[in-house]
């Protein structure tokens, strides 16, 4: 809803991009307006603005509809140990919201059982032990050899990405959508670098080459943009709880949480009828397609995304982040991991995106203790999620 000027609050969120009569950018959707911020619009002559308004309560009816449907998802876990509970609201949240806006069940949108349903003896004998990760672009090789080096230069780092005009785009809208909330139009890599940081910019961009190093997914195995929405999301996740802990940085824990299911994305993208099968056989069985997926590759997708990291030069702690989020307690150095699985967990209680699971992962006992959040923090940072999500899917996928 707008509102003139004059009424708007400190703290209110913006529903829609705010631009002057140049048609530039002043503040995007989803930012928080601060006193300066509201001040800063008053001298350049806006009258108004607008601003989300507080959803109307849902019907006892609808909500308690809606718990069914979270029971359903979660059957077989237990949910009354922190933070089970709210997991499970959060997807009663996320249920009711599509019933009010007359949209299907989450639970529907896992693709029907095959009636092929072989099983990995039913298939040619297969091994990833002399597994060799396929060779990255010439342009992510160089990006991780220069970011990596003793003394990283900023001139080669921008050269690098400037060398991809298509790299260059996605990096420049993700940098100036509401992820990073600048007030100005950031237009070139060498910018993003002086405000952003060296690092930041350049695993941002390295993580953008490998999440489309593999191409796309076939449809018979599963929605390549819901793939990448849940990648997203998980990233936008990583980096809210960073924030909200300080046990990690922020950028880490969004590259983090983008490439996590990188080893899912190899599999669909390089072996997409075994891949298929696997699926198949998981929905057959109940069981998660993790445990399925070590029966049909030997490896579960995590193993695989540390071995991909790994070999692509990655820094060490990514490579952890992969292949530990569903098993944070078994890593070296958990609490990177911690955040990844949480997040993953968020993301998909708020069914945000698809992964290829039709089932919640696993909350691993224990693994609380290492993010140490209450719910009303937790609830907070979903709701902070699903804003940044609506406003940066589009930046992100254009």
């Amino acid at each position: 809803m707008e509102k003139p000027i004059e009424r708007v609050l400190p703290g209110e969120i913006l529903a829609a991009d705010v631009v002057d009569g140049a048609g530039r950018l002043l503040f995007p959707r989803g930012a928080a307006l601060t006193e300066s911020a509201l001040e800063a619009l008053r001298l350049r002559g806006v009258s108004g603005v607008e601003v989300k308004g507080e959803p109307l309560p849902l019907s006892p009816e609808l909500m308690a509809k809606a718990m069914e449907r979270a029971q359903r998802f979660y059957a077989g876990h237990d949910m009354t140990m922190p933070p089970g509970p709210i997991m499970l609201g959060l997807r009663v949240e996320a249920e009711a919201q599509r019933m009010e806006r007359g949209l299907p069940a989450l639970l529907r949108e896992c693709r029907a059982l095959s009636s092929e349903a072989l099983s990995p003896e039913d298939l040619p004998a297969f091994s990833l032990d002399c597994f060799e990760p396929p060779q990255l672009s010439a342009i992510a090789f160089q990006l991780n050899r220069e970011l990596y080096s003793p003394e990283p230069s900023s001139q080669k780092v921008v050269e690098i990405i400037g060398r991809s005009p298509g790299l260059t785009a996605r990096l420049l809208r993700l940098v100036n959508s509401p992820l990073y909330g600048f007030r100005g139009k950031v237009e070139t890599v060498s910018r993003a670098v002086s405000i952003v940081g060296l690092r930041e910019v350049g695993m941002l961009a390295a993580s953008l080459i490998m999440v489309e190093q593999f191409g796309v997914i076939p449809s018979s195995v599963v929605d390549m943009r819901t793939f990448l929405e849940h990648c997203l999301a998980c990233a936008l996740a990583s980096k809210a709880l960073a924030r909200a802990t300080g046990l990690v940085e922020e950028e880490q824990a969004f590259v983090a949480g983008l490439l996590h299911d990188i080893g899912r994305l190899y599999f669909f993208t390089a072996f997409p009828e075994r891949s298929r099968y696997c699926m198949n056989s998981a929905r057959r069985h109940g069981r998660p397609l993790l445990e399925e997926e070590a029966l049909f590759f030997g490896v579960d997708h995590g193993a695989m995304g540390m071995r991909l990291l790994e070999g692509w030069g990655m820094p060490g702690m990514l490579g952890q982040a992969a292949g530990y989020h569903h098993d944070p307690l078994r890593a070296h150095e958990p609490m990177l991991p911690g955040v990844v699985h949480l997040a993953d967990a968020m993301v998909q209680a708020m069914g945000l995106g698809c992964s290829g699971e039709c089932g919640p992962p696993p909350l691993r006992p224990g693994f609380a203790a290492l993010v140490p959040l209450g719910p009303d923090q937790m609830a907070d940072i979903a709701v902070g999620i699903g804003e940044q999500f609506d406003a940066i899917v589009p930046a992100f996928s254009e």
